[in-house]
């Protein structure tokens, strides 16, 4: 079966399942405005469970979600300490990769590089992400943009709406540096994990490229901090990926 037409079989099904529970949980919302405990429960387990599901569609990303969220809240306490605080925002940096449940698991999984056609593919998630949280986004407010515009490149050159420099949302800006760097520094199906310093290495050369040269430096002001972050969030201490032709970063 063609790539394109498998994915959409796959996202009309997965998509019927995940609109009744948004739809539900869109209710909720209304129906429990007055009681903010319950409401911030019931979308609580919405996120994880989304990241469940992400999660089992693709085993080679595994952790992957909580460690890049890790990462971008670190990150954002250095560019505003309200970014870092906004649990809205938390909730898009863990489900920054919910559209891929709308793509086939053979092109997630695959071991060698994507051809066109598979690449295509790939590149439709963070719009399937949007359309999957759509009706939840009233929820989820500035974690929206964050599912839509993580892969948008500071040089326009990214997707899916090629947005240029500040034309990209910020909390989408804070968020690429650390899910390209917590792709480089796990195993991919097709790669192994690069050393801590040549990943840091290739995120300052994607500066005013790939990435917001402003968000690269107080990525710089981390560095003290990543290699014993990095261990914990690889180990589990304190806690409980795209084919991207960039040659800066591969991004989860």
């Amino acid at each position: 079966m063609n790539p394109v037409t498998q994915q959409l079989d796959q996202l009309e099904a997965t998509e019927r399942q995940l609109l009744v529970f948004a739809r539900d949980l869109n209710q909720l919302y209304h129906a429990e405005r007055g009681r903010g405990a319950a409401l911030d429960a019931a979308c609580q387990d919405m996120v994880q469970t989304l990241a469940l599901v992400v999660e089992a569609k693709d085993p080679s990303t595994r952790a992957h979600l909580q460690r890049a969220h890790d990462y971008a809240v670190a990150l954002a306490g250095v560019v505003d300490p309200a970014l870092a605080d906004d649990r809205q925002l938390r909730f898009g940096f863990l489900l920054h990769d919910v559209g891929k449940i709308g793509v086939p698991e053979a092109i997630l999984t695959k071991a060698g590089p994507l051809d066109v056609d598979e690449w295509a593919v790939m590149r439709t998630h963070p719009e399937l992400g949007e359309r999957i949280v759509a009706s939840i986004s009233s929820l989820l407010g500035p974690a929206v943009a964050v599912i839509r515009s993580h892969h948008e490149h500071w040089d326009g050159g990214g997707y899916p709406d090629g947005l240029r420099g500040e034309e990209i949302p910020l909390p989408a800006r804070v968020f690429s540096v650390c899910d390209a760097f917590d792709a480089m520094t796990s195993d991919r199906p097709y790669r192994r994990a690069l050393p801590l310093e040549v990943a840091f290495d290739q995120i300052l050369q994607g500066s005013g490229t790939q990435f917001d040269p402003q968000m690269v430096d107080a990525f710089g002001q981390l560095a003290p901090l990543l290699p014993a972050l990095h261990a914990s969030l690889h180990t589990g201490v304190t806690r409980t990926e795209d084919h991207a032709p960039s040659p800066y970063a591969t991004c989860g």
